[in-house]
């Protein structure tokens, strides 16, 4: 058997950029797969592109390439890129008549890097595929612009190559051996200060600590999720996704204090959103309000070009538990309610109305008593985190960027 596989785009005709670039790297791959693939004794041909300046110039150049050598199938190694994201987005592979190959080769890049599996997809607008006269594939090897798969794609790259010149080739190829971690520093571990974490996961994901897969499957159906249950025993610190959680309350500096308003005090918050209350964002670029995303409605509509950061962010508390959530819908009951919002003056309309049983002044339910004093509503994962099962009781606070 003989091959040629080539990367996409080129020198001067660049692709996709973002946590990784998508010229740079699809080189790294093709040379990693050719070098597995000699090693198994294959034929393989290698090729990238130096020397065109356009992107008609750069599609006939590769595929005149391929076309001029003798060989049984025609591998094109990209990367995709949708929007940038901390979430996992995987692999594919493209294909105009090699359906059973490329759902071999997208399978295999997802199992040997732990990537989400998006399965082959049939195309017959690109150029490399209807042009090539022998059998072809266009691997799209992971997301450029999701972190989550930049971090898969670096920690397995060696596995991803030689999973590539299996699927391609139908040879043994030794699984590669992954990069050495980098040495930590020795840390001394006393019973004093400690966390413990038990935790499970569900749908199509992989936990890491500190670089190790500990916990992980793939090709389940249904959502998507990893649930953790942590406790901290003395003075530690645990950051998840960039936002640090204390075992013990951080110390305000000297001369300051800090202070939750007293009209964001005691609010009732009530949980919406998920798969038991299926709406989508007030606000850009108006998603799916899910069930493991943490987010809250506000009863006010914020201008997304004037509010600091857009969407702004609240932490919210419940007893000793608290969580940051981004500002993903307007309610409860109302859309204008400024004054507890932003000026910090007066508690909800909500609150007041339905104390007082009289009707909502304004707003979607403007004339109705509200059944609740809701001022906030929690997202399902949100309300989970801190401890809320329905409806409680919170207090809330805007997140400084």
């Amino acid at each position: 058997m003989k091959i040629v596989i080539s990367s996409g785009h080129g020198k001067y005709i660049r692709g996709a950029s973002g946590y990784l670039d998508e010229v740079d790297e699809a080189r790294k791959v093709v040379e990693r797969v050719a070098e597995y693939l000699r090693e198994a004794g294959v034929g393989v041909q290698t090729f990238h592109d130096d020397t065109s300046t356009s992107q008609n110039e750069n599609l006939n150049t590769i595929v005149n390439y391929h076309n001029s050598q003798t060989r049984d199938l025609d591998v094109s190694v990209h990367f995709n890129a949708y929007q940038t994201t901390s979430k996992p987005m995987g692999t594919e592979c493209l294909y105009l008549t090699q359906s059973t190959l490329a759902e071999e080769v997208s399978g295999s890049i997802a199992e040997a890097g732990s990537f989400i599996d998006r399965g082959p997809k049939y195309r017959s607008d690109l150029f490399f595929l209807n042009s090539t006269e022998e059998p072809a594939i266009l691997i799209e090897t992971c997301f450029v612009d999701s972190s989550a798969d930049e971090e898969l794609y670096k920690l397995n790259f060696n596995l991803i190559c030689a999973a590539i010149a299996e699927a391609i080739s139908g040879e043994e190829i030794g699984e590669g051996e992954p990069p050495e971690p980098p040495e930590e520093p020795p840390v001394e571990v006393t019973g004093d200060n400690r966390v413990d974490i038990v935790g499970r996961v569900q749908g199509n994901v992989s936990v890491f600590v500190n670089g190790t897969l500990v916990n992980g499957r793939r090709h389940e159906r249904g959502v998507d999720a990893v649930f953790l249950n942590i406790s901290m025993t003395g003075d530690v610190t645990v950051a998840i996704n960039g936002e640090e959680f204390h075992n013990k309350p951080v110390q305000e500096p000297p001369g300051e204090t800090h202070e939750i308003p007293q009209n964001h005090r005691e609010i009732e918050a009530t949980v919406f959103g998920g798969a038991s209350d299926q709406e989508n964002s007030a606000y850009p670029p108006y998603g799916y309000l899910n069930d493991t995303d943490l987010y809250v409605a506000l009863p006010y509509s914020f201008d997304p070009s004037l509010f600091p950061g857009n969407p702004p962010k609240v932490r919210v508390f419940h007893g000793e538990l608290s969580a940051v959530g981004k500002v993903a819908d307007k309610g409860p009951w109302t859309t204008d309610d400024k004054s507890y919002v932003i000026d910090a003056l007066t508690r909800p309309i909500a609150e007041t109305c339905h104390d007082e049983g009289t009707p909502l002044p304004s707003g979607p339910n403007a004339g109705r008593v509200p059944s609740n004093r809701a001022g906030i509503d929690l997202s399902p994962a949100l309300a989970e985190m801190i401890g809320v099962s329905g409806k409680g009781t919170v207090d809330w606070e805007f997140v400084e960027e």
